[in-house]
């Protein structure tokens, strides 16, 4: 039914946000508009992670909760969390320390340029690929 999800990220000024996004995290800008809404559009990825990054004014009326954009939790899964966070850190961004969570997840969280709460998490054992007649069974359920 669905071929891809790439969230639409209202940003109070998008063009911060792709320095942000390509300079800090990795991304590189896949397509941009920068005469659109107040401040631009860009299509950004990383991996096989896509984002859009849209001025409010970019849609028609882009609405306001509480007096902000709609938030999200967006959560990546990085290879190497820890680097991440160095590459977060040593760019002068704030990020919460790393802390290893009950439900088995290595995570940090850190707040883009327009309040964007991203958090990035990595499995505290790393999957082992599944094999043999029992495995079947427990990826059947």
């Amino acid at each position: 039914m669905f071929d891809d999800l790439i969230p639409m990220l209202i940003c109070r000024d998008v063009q911060e946000s792709v320095r942000f996004y390509c300079d800090v995290l990795g991304f590189r800008v896949r397509d941009r508009m920068d005469d659109v809404g107040n401040s631009g559009w860009a299509s950004i990825e990383c991996g096989r992670v896509a984002l859009m990054l849209a001025s409010p004014t970019y849609v028609p009326s882009a609405p306001l909760v509480d007096g902000r954009h709609p938030q999200a939790i967006y959560y990546f899964y990085p290879r190497d969390l820890d680097s991440v966070r160095r590459r977060v850190v040593d760019a002068g961004w704030a990020a919460s320390e790393i802390e290893e969570r009950f439900y088995g997840m290595r995570e940090f969280e850190v707040v883009d340029p327009s309040g964007h709460v991203l958090c990035f998490g990595q499995d505290l054992e790393p999957s082992e690929p599944a094999s043999g007649a029992g495995a079947a069974e427990s990826t059947s359920r």
